[in-house]
């Protein structure tokens, strides 16, 4: 038998291997075990229990027994506790601890005193185990096989093992709601479709959600610990972030900013983020949260719907347009044509190198002016019917460049064809798409100083089920300046002294007409516009 001093020390003993356990993580059924274990070995005639307040039924249930007979375990379960309700159920009931010495004669175990006696138990000791709020958690029961009382010490070793199985329950509860928290946030977190990201103070990543993953074709293991950094098309846009959201002393503010994005591919998009300081609860920063939704196809709804309100308005626009030409055409054909025929007769009656000869030709230019703007006026607001036919695009392109050949007369000029083996017949208007080159010509021979080189380059590709010509007209000539690419389709703008600022706004028109495009290229030397027309 252990003399005081050796008892102490095993209880002690046994006291630390609870708690490592309970350091370990272990399951409250393994730390309530090893609780009864160490218990036992301590006090070998006793037998231990550990009993647990169930909140939803409201009974007791046997957590933690090694030698408590089956049928008597069975027996004890699931009781109500109440004010005569054996040793534990009196002391969860009552929440103090209950002495019963001999339990053949105690009040408390009158009507059920067969099942202990069956298992040879005659004193039951039961301390209530209290939580630090004043719940009561459960019981801790010390059962002998013979009538006795306990001493100081015994009281004061269940009173002990009480409160740190309290210790236990209660830690391994907080953990169970820890990790209940954490496992509904990470559903939430992973649920989202938007990126989430977390980062420390220096920016770096520290969580990287499966949205994100998503978003920007990274894993997770390939961009934590990494600066934000590279998740940004811009450097400017990550440093004025810096400044607005992510610093310690940021204001509280949900409103999104959007910023341009780039993914894993170097693909690069719209986003909106919200960014926000992780604070602790003694509030002190300890990182950034992010939370970024592409707007890619809201950006693309809302461009398509701007492009329908410009097409309406330009509609409106050509429609009253359209009205106003007839009606100036129907008013200016007869006084032009009287015009032309006053020419020509007086071309008869003036001498060739006279003044006044040189006066009629100045009269002719600005009625060939007038009647130039006259026809682009009623191609730009006139409604477009199509005459298709099939034709080589080449001979259109040859057509509009021998129609030009007062412009280019005497310069050093010339026409280059890249064509290849491209395969150059379309269905097509050639009318409309004539004019289209010849627009682009005129641009060229105004823009460029001799010698001017104007090259056509052709390919043929194929966009879905749909054959497309791609035609390419450059020129050697300055370019154009940024202001001016910007605006090159748009009616009645125009760089030059005398044009009407309608010329490529026609070309567009028309080859949208045929259900193509046309656009400028980024090419570096000259002027290039690239057109696209099907076959």
């Amino acid at each position: 038998m252990m003399n005081e001093r050796d008892l102490l020390e095993s209880d002690l003993r046994g006291q630390t291997r609870v708690l490592k356990r309970l350091a370990q993580g272990a399951s409250l059924d393994e730390v309530l075990h090893t609780l009864v274990e160490v218990a036992e070995e301590s006090r070998p005639d006793m037998i231990g229990s550990v009993m647990l307040m169930e909140a939803e039924s409201g009974t007791l249930r046997l957590a933690a027994s090694r030698r408590l007979p089956d049928f008597y375990c069975t027996a004890v379960d699931r009781r109500i506790p109440g004010p005569r309700c054996g040793s534990c159920g009196t002391a969860a009931f009552t929440g103090k601890r209950v002495v019963v010495e001999d339990i053949a004669t105690d009040p408390l175990w009158h009507g059920f005193r067969d099942i202990p006696e069956q298992a040879l138990l005659r004193a039951c000791w039961s301390e209530p185990i209290i939580a630090s709020t004043g719940e009561v958690l459960g019981t801790f029961a010390m059962y002998y096989s013979v009538p006795r009382s306990p001493c100081a010490s015994e009281l004061e070793f269940v009173s002990s093992i009480a409160s740190l199985a309290a210790l236990a329950i209660e830690r391994v509860r907080y953990q169970s709601d820890v990790e209940r928290e954490r496992a509904v946030l990470k559903t939430i977190v992973n649920g989202i479709p938007d990126a989430l990201l977390m980062t420390g103070l220096d920016r770096n990543i520290t969580h990287f959600s499966r949205g994100a993953c998503r978003m920007f074709q990274y894993d997770a293991d390939e961009v934590l610990g990494k600066s934000t950094s590279i998740l940004y098309a811009d450097r400017s846009d990550f440093e004025r972030m810096a400044e607005e959201r992510f610093h310690i002393a940021a204001d509280e503010r949900f409103e999104a900013t959007e910023v341009r994005w780039r993914r894993k591919s170097g693909a690069t998009f719209v986003g909106e983020m919200v960014g926000k300081v992780i604070r602790d609860e003694r509030d002190q920063p300890l990182g950034f949260l992010a939370l970024i939704r592409d707007i890619t196809d809201r950006k693309r709804a809302e461009a398509c719907l701007a492009e329908s309100r410009d097409k309406l308005v330009q509609a409106e626009r050509l429609a009253a347009m359209g009205k106003m030409v007839s009606a100036i055409a129907h008013e200016s054909r007869n006084a032009l044509q009287r015009i032309q025929v006053g020419i020509d007769v007086l071309e008869y009656d003036i001498e060739p190198d006279s003044e006044a000869r040189e006066d009629l030709n100045r009269i002719r230019r600005a009625k060939n002016d007038l009647q130039h703007m006259h026809d682009e006026l009623r191609s730009f607001a006139g409604p477009i019917q199509l005459d298709k036919s099939t034709a080589s695009v080449a001979e259109v392109w040859r057509q509009a460049w021998t129609n030009l050949h007062v412009l280019h007369q005497g310069r050093d000029v010339q026409l280059i064809e890249a064509i290849d083996d491209a395969d150059l017949v379309c269905e097509l208007d050639v009318f409309r798409i004539e004019q289209v080159f010849r627009n682009l010509f005129e641009n060229s021979l105004a823009a460029c100083a001799d010698p001017v080189r104007i090259t056509i380059a052709c390919s043929n590709r194929n966009d879905g089920e749909q054959r497309m010509l791609c035609v390419s007209v450059r020129d050697n000539g300055p370019g154009l300046p940024e202001e001016l690419r910007a605006r090159v389709f748009e009616a009645f703008y125009t760089t030059k002294a005398k044009g009407t600022g309608l010329g490529m706004a026609i070309a567009e028109r028309f080859i949208t007409a045929h259900r193509g495009t046309i656009e400028i290229s980024d090419h570096p030397d000259g002027a290039e516009f690239l057109m696209t027309l099907p076959q």
